[in-house]
């Protein structure tokens, strides 16, 4: 129930994004990754995102309820009491097998696991305003690659930079588009999110934004490194879904279309970047 909680596929594409740095470091990098620090890391980081979704889980209770949420925690088939006992003992976990990846691997575990709290908990989560859930997702998807960065001990090139930027400000029309279908929820919940303000507007934003994105890819991977243009088609192809739905409205499509377009096209961008391993 924990890990059902944790929103496995949200799990997955985590350790794809480390492992998918790592490829695109070792593209024309000198000496090999160090693998296993890079396992370690990978272990370490499962933990830390496992207890930051935990512990969101914990703190969206009431408007998961309200919008009628199968979670474990909002339906009650996972105990809150024990929730809270995995929290602290996986993000210690996290923190334990990071440091032994390396000492900038565990500062930017020590981000994330800050981020996540910061997010969820707290007198002012960050998950009530729109800023906040981009700072949160843009940070942890920086502070992810940076961990799969450091772990491999590659040097820095400017392939690294282009795809953790592109791929962490994608994580922003995420954080976007996840709001679309829980308007409800959140207003229970006095959070502020741009679906809030207006639903229909919203989607020619979240459509908008990934364009700029997708092309910024495009354009690095015409002019930095053509390598990455297999990640580049797959923002584009993610993009295109957004656009129709937000031409067709809500009308003609599922509200979550928008977000399933981000989380598909995460994942074919982090395979055709692990395909540069071959």
């Amino acid at each position: 129930m924990a890990w059902s909680e944790a929103r496995p596929a949200v799990q997955i594409i985590f350790q794809l994004r480390v492992i998918a740095i790592v490829a695109v470091a070792s593209l024309d990098a000198r000496t090999a990754p160090q693998w296993g620090a890079v396992a370690l890391c990978c272990a370490g980081w499962l933990c830390i995102t496992w207890s930051i979704y935990l512990l969101n889980g914990l703190a969206d209770r009431v408007e998961d309820r309200v919008n009628g949420s199968s979670r474990p925690l909002a339906q009650g088939t996972l105990d809150a009491g024990v929730a809270r006992q995995l929290v602290p003992a996986l993000a210690c976990a996290g923190v334990i097998l990071c440091s032994l990846a390396g000492r900038s691997v565990l500062v930017s575990a020590l981000v994330m696991i800050a981020l996540g709290f910061l997010y969820s908990a707290g007198p002012a989560p960050l998950k009530n305003r729109v800023w906040g859930v981009q700072v949160s997702v843009i940070g942890g998807g920086l502070a992810t690659y940076a961990a799969g960065f450091h772990a491999a001990g590659t040097e820095i090139s400017p392939a690294v930079v282009v795809f953790a930027i592109a791929m962490s400000a994608w994580m922003g029309v995420g954080g976007l588009a996840k709001d679309l279908p829980d308007v409800e929820g959140d207003r229970a919940a006095g959070r502020s999110t741009l679906a809030m303000w207006s639903e229909r507007g919203t989607s020619p934003i979240i459509a908008s934004l990934a364009g700029i994105i997708s092309a910024g890819l495009v354009l690095a991977a015409w002019t930095v490194e053509e390598r990455l243009a297999i990640p580049a088609l797959v923002l584009s192809c993610g993009t295109a879904a957004i656009t129709i739905y937000a031409a067709a409205g809500r009308r003609r499509w599922h509200e979550r279309t928008p977000y399933h377009a981000f989380m598909y096209s995460q994942y074919g961008a982090h395979t055709g970047a692990l395909c540069m391993l071959l």
